[in-house]
């Protein structure tokens, strides 16, 4: 009885071919990732806005937060639930607000950080919503607008920046 084996040619063959479906599934895999990061990031973002459209109805402003001037135009409007400006917000202030409850569930006790470990900003009155308010992530590059764009500001065109001034 004759054994038949696989020639190097054929092996060669298939170990290609099986790389070329792992690149093609690792590739696949990478953009959902990155799909799922921006979408975390958005729900994070979805929530803190209802959280805040409902401080509004109750105290009729939004949360006035005075961004730390000395720090650098990166960090300046961080979200820090540490500060004494969000008491009202996470109703610790003397006086508990309608609800007697913070207005959104599980706040951190520091920051409130996106998918991708950055901490997402908020500045009100907005500069893009000026009846309204700003909020944004730095998104995947961690830095406001993009670096070949020559005015580094939050949602500057082709920025991976997640606004909530721009439609998804």
């Amino acid at each position: 009885m004759k054994h038949r084996y696989f020639t190097l040619m054929e092996l060669l063959v298939t170990i290609g071919l099986i790389a070329i479906l792992a690149a093609i599934s690792f590739g696949g895999m990478r953009y959902a990732s990155a799909r799922a990061d921006e979408a975390k990031t958005l729900a994070t973002m979805e929530e803190f806005m209802v959280a805040l459209e409902a401080f509004k109805e109750d105290y009729g402003y939004y949360p006035v937060v005075v961004p730390n001037p000395s720090a650098d135009e990166e960090s300046k409007y961080n979200i820090d639930f540490s500060k004494d400006d969000w008491k009202l917000f996470k109703n610790e202030a003397a006086k508990p607000n309608k609800r007697n409850k913070a207005y959104m569930e599980n706040i951190p006790a520091g920051t409130l950080n996106d998918a991708y470990g950055s901490v997402i900003q908020y500045r009100y009155p907005g500069t893009r919503n000026p009846a309204k308010y700003d909020v944004w992530s730095k998104g995947m590059d961690r830095k406001n607008g993009s670096a070949s764009v020559a005015n580094d500001t939050p949602g500057s065109d082709g920025s991976d920046d997640i606004c909530s001034w721009k439609q998804r």
